[in-house]
Order: C-alpha cells, then structure tokens, then sequence
C-alpha cells in the first residue's frame, strides 16, 4: 500500500526506522559497554568505534533508500529487516552482558564487526538487486511480446 506519488513511501519510511533501529544498536551497545564494565572504558573510548558502528548503517540507507521501483524498494526493506535482526541478536546480548566481552582488543572486534557488516551489506545488495533486475528485466520482456506475462501453471 505504497503511496508512489512521493519518494517517502511507507516502505521505504519502514526501511529508514528499520536502519535507524540498527544504528542505534550499534552505537549505544559500545556505549553501554564502557559505561557498565570498567575495565572496556578505557579501550572504548575512541570516537572512530562510534563512527565505525555507524557506518554500515549510512551505507545500506544510501543503497537501498533511493530506488524508485517497487519491487527494489520492497527488496530493501527485507535487506534492512535481516539487518535489524541481526543487530538485535548480536548487540543485545552483549549490551545486556549475557555474552561476556572484555580485554584489550575489545574495540577492535566492534570495528571488525562493523567492517563485516559493512561487506556483507554490499554483497547481499548485489545479488539481491541483481535477482531484482532480473525479474524486472524478464517481467518487462514477458509483457512487451505477447502482452501476457507466462505462470508457472502453463
């Protein structure tokens, strides 16, 4: 039930909330950390972990936000409600310390994890909007030669 007349479809509003959700996570877990565990404030002080947290997040709303399709914007809504949910099953836990974290190379891992995120954003794009295109491409072509698109029951 989008409405397409705008760029602000409620799809693509429910993606931004869904990648500020994660953000979120993502940052305030580190904040957290350092502000419950004693021995991470010294380690978790940095501002380039915060920064880092927040990049895959900038990333996938400038990938998947601008696209004008349907189909593409939709795609990106289950791309950033995978993402939320990870965020959720890993930040939680460790926010609230079910996981224990701790030692001197605990601001590395946020920033490894980060970069990981990162890649994983840019190569589940790919091939989700690769697999997009393609149904497109093959909707498009389906209907411009004989103006019936082929079920799956012929």
């Amino acid at each position: 039930m989008d409405n397409h007349s705008g760029f602000w479809t409620t799809t693509k509003r429910r993606t931004l909330y869904l990648l500020l959700a994660s953000a979120v996570l993502s940052v305030g877990t580190p904040a957290i950390v350092a502000a419950t565990q004693p021995g991470a404030r010294f380690y978790l002080r940095y501002p380039l972990i915060f920064g880092a947290q927040v990049v895959p997040s900038l990333v996938a709303a400038a990938l998947w936000l601008p696209w004008r399709s349907p189909r593409a914007t939709r795609m990106g809504l289950v791309l950033a409600s995978v993402l939320c949910i990870g965020s959720v099953l890993f930040y939680v836990p460790v926010a609230t310390g079910i996981i224990p974290t701790g030692g001197d190379m605990i601001a590395v891992g946020y920033v490894v994890l980060a970069v990981g995120t990162l890649v994983a954003i840019l190569a589940a794009t790919v091939i989700a909007f690769a697999v997009v295109w393609t149904l497109d491409k093959r909707a498009s072509g389906a209907t411009s030669k004989g103006g019936v698109r082929p079920t799956n029951a012929e």
